[in-house]
């Protein structure tokens, strides 16, 4: 079985050491050549939960690697599509592309080359630290099924492989019900706590903060469910949850904004309200928060600039 892993950062990073960890052999492809030189030259070292070193080959572009049996990606949602043209003469009629990215959309665009997609959400935690280490922060779930719909072989074939590398994984025969659940949850959490640079605790404690983020997430679930998406869960009762479980976090969007990087608002806050544009539902809330997001990366791009 021959594995990519397409992106060298935090969760990227982590789900290949477990593969590696477990004796599968993993290849990373990854755009920024000194995470590859680091990781060619040193391995990759986690920290954190467990601490160990594993030594995949890793490649800056895709033309001296083999077409894989299965690839994951784990890139940002807004360069999911350059990551699929740039490995798109490696996918064959039977690729198993596995996508566990935040946000509506990456399966989408994976089923554009093959119908083998596997789509769902994972709870593990990691930080990214520099090239080559990673911190593991928190072991979670990992639910995943056939995208959109059902539980083929291909899929399960996915499930073992990742029980195997001692990921604790749920199947589902409904991964986009996931992934849109996933999304609520985080369009009504990331934004505010990347707008007032809180931790996730902060927007549990505050009555307003609550509020707000209670109207966020159920004017998305209202177009989800208009959509035709079974949602697998409460929304409200797993935003609670989230926000309990991770009261001391920062969330990634603000990690992103303070490190002046694209943020993934787009796909996230932007994909419901593009949803909901198509049934012909406003959600106006969810639009706010993706113009102030996109006013803070503009308004950090603008200061790198002049600064």
């Amino acid at each position: 079985m021959s594995i990519l892993v397409v992106g060298a950062g935090a969760m990227g990073s982590l789900f290949t050491a477990f593969l590696e960890r477990s004796g599968h052999h993993v290849n990373i492809l990854e755009v920024d050549r000194e995470k590859v030189k680091a990781i060619n030259k040193h391995g990759l070292r986690i920290t954190g939960i467990a601490e160990f070193t594993v030594y995949p080959k890793a490649y800056s572009t895709p033309e001296s690697l083999e077409p894989p049996t299965i690839v994951f990606l784990f890139t940002k949602a807004y360069s999911t599509s350059r990551a699929l043209e740039d490995i798109g003469g490696l996918v064959k009629h039977d690729t198993i592309i596995v996508s566990l990215q935040n946000g509506i959309g990456n399966e989408e665009e994976a089923l554009r080359y093959t119908h083998r997609v596997v789509g769902g959400i994972t709870t593990y935690s990691a930080i990214y630290v520099k090239p080559g280490l990673v911190e593991w922060t928190g072991e979670g779930v990992t639910v995943i099924g056939g995208y959109p719909r059902g539980l083929p072989g291909y899929a399960l074939r996915v499930t073992r492989l990742l029980s195997s590398s001692g990921v604790n994984v749920v199947e589902t025969e409904n991964a986009i019900g996931w992934k849109w659940l996933k999304a609520i949850v985080n369009s009504a959490i990331n934004p505010i706590g990347t707008l007032l640079k809180v931790r996730n605790g902060r927007i549990l404690d505050n009555e307003n903060l609550r509020k707000l983020a209670f109207e966020i997430a159920d004017e998305a679930s209202r177009i989800a469910l208009k959509a035709g998406i079974e949602l697998p869960r409460d929304p409200k009762t797993v935003l609670l949850e989230t926000l309990e479980q991770t009261r001391s976090n920062y969330n990634s969007m603000l990690q992103d904004v303070e490190k002046c990087s694209r943020t993934e608002i787009d796909y996230i806050n932007g994909k419901i309200v593009e949803a909901g544009l198509k049934l012909g539902v406003n959600a106006p809330l969810n639009e706010t928060m993706r113009l102030l997001i996109k006013a803070l990366e503009e308004e950090c791009l603008s200061d790198q600039i002049t600064g």
